[in-house]
């Protein structure tokens, strides 16, 4: 029996059950959030979050992202602030329980029972029902206890028993969701006079004092990405050390023995190719002679649940997409992996007897070794690379420890010294040139710990990724600088000619509104203005043509036959937009259920709003929003490095 649960919670399909189960109960996954004993790196009333808490809980997180993407990283876990908003969630969850505890809300153990029971992972594989060692081994075998999953799932009852009191029961009038309805509906007929760069008279050149006198004035001005226009900014020259595996990659003949057998075990376990499913309907039967009548009947037309309910028979189990090693059974495996869909077969089985009916299936798509060997020998150098690699780590820091600079230990290890002219964070010299292989290759982590360091200490070895290391030095620091006029000269003059057409479109606008104002018609002013009309009815999440979302925002909130000209529309484009004729929506002519969503959406807006106050209140109460964590702590439990900041 252990090996037939063994096997199955193994499986990915459990694996999942068991993320889901935890993610149900628990934000993080964390087993036993409120019963830690370490010392706490936040006491919220009655419970306590521990080091060994957040850090568990952080490591599941950092696991889920990288099961999702292999790639990701623990240094993009805390550039994104993955830690801090585990550390979040857990406060949060603690704030809640003290307050149902001093409440003095509890759960039955029948609840608790009940609760459990209703979970696929710890149902039987073989019966298909819930019971106690499922429970148990389901759980041994992802990490957890069974008092770490009963306290945790105490805890989501009595915490749920408190929420459903601040934000259940709510009733949104119907006049609410018509309302929206009638807003989200709503349409408006509207003209504009888009008076574009193209009616712009010529523009004479700009003077040296007229480019400065701009520069001056827009000094903090960027360009599309973001990059400032006329300021220089900090410039380092560094030296750098580093070990990349792609560097100590070497064709290296391998046994293709052991290559064989690591391509039979990534056969075996589906990571080749697309291997074999079935899913397939099983009832477990008391003998063969049972499983052969169970497939008459189902031969027959009869349900699986019908027949199981016929004969007193545990209720049929369902599988999907099931892999050969995800059912638990050997001799079941390979009866269902035999046969065809639409079978209906008896099996006599390893740990019982079944009937058996296939309903779905994919045949095999797996390469052959030889087309993978290629993949495998690539695998292999890469391993041999990785040792190679790391011998020379070693010496180079030996070398450093032994008090040699960069450049002798780089010497004495064979590694190469790269060295920079000085660059700013994105990677840009002196001519403020983006130059994407040198950003890919350092902007990412290299220069920005560069720019945290002292001029002339190396640091120590820094991790990259999951192969790559790297150590830096500072060797120049060049402050940010105010840039001259003849190093900005062609940029500033774009932008100094745009700024002088917008000059032009806003006074043409101007004088073109006060001509409407005055009651001339919009066609004939947008003769003299130069420029021309159009006209679109749309709803207020919608656009077309120039008329763009923030041209649409302001029409809604314009009163009809009223005349403006619409803002951020940019240098080179300027609307003066009225609306004619706003249409109303009417209730009546919704889609069937349209009013009734709407309502339950309004409510489940309303019971967020409500559980980010109740969220809020809490932390307050307990002093949690006052500094009441321990930065060091959680720095220990996130395991951060807090001599580099990272």
């Amino acid at each position: 029996m252990l090996t037939l649960l063994r096997a199955f919670a193994k499986s990915p399909w459990a694996i999942g059950i068991i993320g889901l189960l935890v993610l149900a109960f628990a934000l993080t996954g964390v087993g036993g959030v409120f019963t830690g004993t370490g010392t706490a790196v936040a006491i919220v009333g009655s419970e306590r979050v521990s080091v060994n808490e957040l850090t568990r809980a952080y490591e599941r997180q950092l696991r889920e992202i990288q099961d999702q993407d292999p790639s990701f990283t623990r240094e993009q876990a805390e550039q994104f602030g993955i830690g801090d908003q585990v550390l979040n969630e857990l406060v949060v969850l603690a704030a809640f329980s003290a307050k149902a505890d001093e409440m003095g809300l509890v759960a039955s153990g029948d609840a608790l029972v009940n609760t459990a029971a209703g979970f696929e992972a710890f149902r039987n594989p073989a019966t298909g029902r819930y019971d106690f060692d499922t429970l148990q081994e389901t759980l041994r075998l992802n990490g957890y206890t069974v008092q770490q999953f009963e306290d945790d799932l105490y805890g989501d009852i009595v915490r749920g028993q408190l929420t459903a009191t601040m934000a259940g029961g709510i009733s949104v009038p119907s006049e609410l969701a018509t309302n929206r309805y009638r807003v989200s509906e709503e349409r408006r007929l509207m003209r504009g006079l888009f008076i574009d760069a193209s009616t712009a008279d010529a523009i004479d050149d700009p003077t040296d004092e007229d480019l400065q006198n701009f520069i001056d004035e827009n000094r903090n001005a960027t360009d599309q990405l973001g990059l400032p226009l006329f300021m220089g900014m900090e410039l380092r020259g560094i030296t750098l050390v580093r070990f990349q595996l792609a560097d100590f990659v070497l064709d290296v003949e391998v046994d293709e023995e052991p290559l064989r057998e690591l391509y039979d075990y990534q056969l075996e376990t589906g990571q080749l190719g697309t291997p074999a499913t079935r899913g397939f309907v099983q009832l477990v039967t008391p003998d063969l002679e049972t499983a052969n009548a169970v497939v008459e009947r189902l031969t027959a037309g009869e349900t699986p649940l019908d027949i199981a309910n016929a004969l007193g028979l545990a209720a049929p189990f369902e599988q999907s997409e099931s892999l050969a090693y995800q059912v638990p059974d050997n001799a079941l495996a390979d009866a269902v992996f035999a046969a065809a869909v639409g079978d209906i077969i008896a099996v006599e089985g390893a740990f019982a007897t079944y009937a058996v009916q296939v309903t779905s299936g994919v045949d095999a798509d797996i390469p052959s070794f030889e087309d993978q060997l290629p993949e495998l020998r690539q695998a292999a150098a890469e391993e041999e690379a990785l040792n190679v690699m790391y011998e020379k780590m070693g010496l180079f820091q030996e070398t450093r420890d032994a008090g040699a600079s960069l450049e002798e230990a780089a010497a004495m290890s064979g590694s190469p010294l790269e060295m920079f002219a000085p660059l700013d964070l994105l990677g840009r010299g002196e001519d403020r040139e983006l130059n994407f292989a040198r950003y890919n290759s350092l902007a990412a982590e290299i220069l920005p710990l560069a720019f945290e360091q002292f001029e002339g200490f190396p640091t120590e070895m820094q991790q990259f990724n999951e192969t790559d290391f790297y150590v830096v030095r500072v060797d120049s620091i060049a402050e940010a600088r105010e840039l001259t006029l003849d190093e900005v000269r062609d940029d500033a003059e774009v932008l100094w000619r745009q700024s002088q057409v917008g000059v032009q479109l806003q006074a043409r606008a101007e004088e073109a509104l006060a001509h409407l104002e005055a009651g001339e018609d919009l066609d004939i002013v947008s003769l003299t203005a130069g420029g021309r009309v159009e006209a679109a009815t749309l709803q207020r999440d919608e656009s077309a043509g120039q008329f763009a979302g923030t041209v649409i925002q302001e029409a809604f909130a314009a009163e009809p036959g009223e005349y403006l000209i619409a803002s951020n529309t940019g240098e080179n484009l300027r609307v003066i937009l009225v609306v004619d004729e706003i249409i109303g929506a009417d209730p009546g002519s919704a889609e069937l259920g349209e009013i009734g969503t709407i309502r339950e959406l309004i409510g489940t807006e309303i019971q967020g709003d409500i559980m980010v106050m109740a969220q809020n209140a809490l932390l307050s109460e307990y002093g949690t929003d006052r500094g009441g964590i321990d930065a060091a702590l959680v720095d220990q439990a996130l395991g951060r490095d807090t001599s580099t900041g990272q």
